[in-house]
């Protein structure tokens, strides 16, 4: 057995996944497409691997879909979970029993695209992404919604940001914090901008009653709990290692406090010190509009690129591997960490009070965690977080009165163009069924809201997954040993990485905004 075949063996292992090794790995001549040419699939390129539940493998040629039995059949072979190969044969392959698909050409049949990672070229990536490979702009769905300044639209939420494979479908609500609804008519324009396949399976829009005071607002819990807040307070301290920080959180205004990532530690931590006046109230909370910066994308990036060939294989059995497998897959993120609440105890000791973590580097979210821990009178609070990894665009503290339960909302229209789109409203409408969307694609979702808007906090609930294509200059470094690593011994492999991502921090914020695919 070859070195390279052993580590295969070990990382599956490790990872509780199929066996991956190299001996009887099928090449396929790859045609690669621009976006433009959705919806073709070219017969000189007819091959589709389908990763199945078991383990197996199934290469199939000149493959077809039956939209009726929701199955693909095609001639192919069969390979096991050693990659011991049958006779080539006719199959018939049951979406049901499928992982995950792993195609070389673009093709946009929403029922196998769902499932479908595809490898692109240089081509059709813009040049920054060229550039920087690990730069190259991601986004989830992206929404937007008016503004209350009344200058237009702007991007106001990113769903499910942190759900990159089948298995980690997620829900995610986002608050429409700069939103102030005053018509009987919401629209909401959900975009795929980047090159990723999106499985939405809903989006929902919440209204939940402000308290009846000038200045009320409500606010959302990681776990999914709305309070109303009659007012909130600003900090009057703000200080972290760079100094005082106060002018960067007092307002939701875009201009945001970050550092940068430690230079042998990428989960290296740091504090922000915060004092706020005298506020009175039982319960009260602690407000942070936050969004990551580009260092989780960067992780995320180049394990994909450590997985390399391999990476559709461990994304199918995500699925099968249980908990622990799930487990060890979010290790990285988890390692990372979100942004910490403390306060101190009697003893002078600081302790957790709790946490918040909104994964995604596109729009800030704005959420409050509960300090139901506080000691009474205390109003030095500490938040601790890794180093260059969130950009804090606002801090206050609010009383907390009560709970509230939002009136949920389907989309009543979903428009494409001007042109009304019935069966995505369908789509969208059905928990059972799932709207697919590629790169330039775009909805609009238009909801009605109740009687008396502007009495109202909206927040978008958006739930799915999506899969990153695979781009082509990841594949030159494939690296099973170090892809084993990422998931073994997450912090070891982030204090490795360090070096690789300080050499590229200061450039890839711009370089990740130049290579969006689609403009708004």
């Amino acid at each position: 057995m070859t070195r390279r075949q052993r580590w295969s063996l070990r990382f599956t292992g490790i990872l509780a996944l199929v066996a991956l090794t190299s001996c009887e790995v099928l090449t396929l001549r790859r045609q690669l497409l621009t976006p433009e040419q959705l919806g073709q699939v070219p017969r000189n390129s007819p091959y589709l691997k389908a990763h199945m539940k078991s383990g197996d493998v199934i290469v199939l040629s000149e493959w077809k879909f039956d939209s009726v039995a929701r199955s693909i059949s095609g001639t192919g072979t069969r390979l096991d979970r050693n990659r011991t190969a049958g006779p080539a044969t006719t199959h018939q392959v049951h979406l049901d029993s499928v992982a995950l698909f792993e195609s070389n050409v673009i093709h946009k049949h929403g029922s196998v695209a769902a499932l479908t990672v595809v490898t692109i070229g240089s081509a059709i990536l813009t040049v920054a992404c060229l550039s920087d490979p690990k730069a190259c702009f991601g986004s989830c769905p992206t929404f937007y919604a008016a503004d209350s300044s009344g200058r237009g639209t702007r991007l106001q939420a990113e769903g499910f940001s942190a759900s990159v494979a089948p298995a980690l479908e997620a829900t995610d609500v986002d608050a429409l914090y700069r939103v102030r609804p005053r018509g009987s008519r919401f629209d909401v324009r959900m975009t795929n901008e980047a090159q990723e396949t999106h499985v939405v399976r809903w989006v929902k829009l919440l209204a939940a009653e402000r308290p009846p005071v000038e200045g009320g607002r409500v606010f959302a819990t990681q776990r999914g709990e709305f309070w109303q807040a009659p007012s909130v307070v600003s900090p009057s301290r703000c200080a972290a290692a760079e100094g005082d920080c106060l002018a960067a959180v007092r307002a939701l205004d875009d201009v945001e406090r970050f550092s940068v990532a430690d230079s042998t530690d990428l989960a290296a931590r740091e504090v922000i010190e915060l004092e706020f006046p005298p506020l009175a109230g039982d319960t009260l909370g602690l407000v942070i509009g936050s969004r990551q910066t580009l260092l989780s994308t960067f992780v995320l990036y180049q394990t994909l690129a450590y997985m390399g060939r391999n990476a559709s294989a461990f994304l199918a059995a995500l699925g099968g591997g249980g908990d622990r497998v799930r487990e060890r897959a979010t290790g990285p993120g988890r390692v990372l960490g979100g942004i910490e609440v403390q306060a101190q105890d009697a003893q002078g000791k600081w302790k957790l009070l709790g946490e918040t973590q909104e994964t995604g580097p596109l729009a800030t979210d704005v959420r409050v965690v509960v300090l139901k821990n506080l000691p009474h009178g205390a109003r030095h609070i500490r938040l601790r977080l890794t180093k260059g990894h969130w950009r804090i665009d606002y801090l206050s503290l609010a009383p907390l009165t009560q709970r509230v339960r939002p009136i949920v909302m389907d989309p009543a229209r979903v428009m494409r163009g001007q042109v009304e789109d019935a069966a995505a409203l369908e789509q969208l409408r059905d928990s059972s069924r799932t709207l697919v969307t590629f790169p330039g694609d775009e909805y609009t979702l238009q909801y009605a809201l109740p009687d008396g808007p502007e009495k109202y906090e909206l927040f978008l609930e958006s739930r799915g997954y999506y899969l990153e294509w695979m781009r082509k200059e990841w594949l030159a470094e494939e690296n099973l040993p170090r892809a084993a690593a990422m998931f073994r011994d997450p912090a070891r492999a982030l204090r490795e990485l360090a070096p690789a991502f300080k050499k590229q921090e200061a450039k890839m914020e711009e370089a990740f905004w130049n290579s969006r695919y689609v403009r708004h």
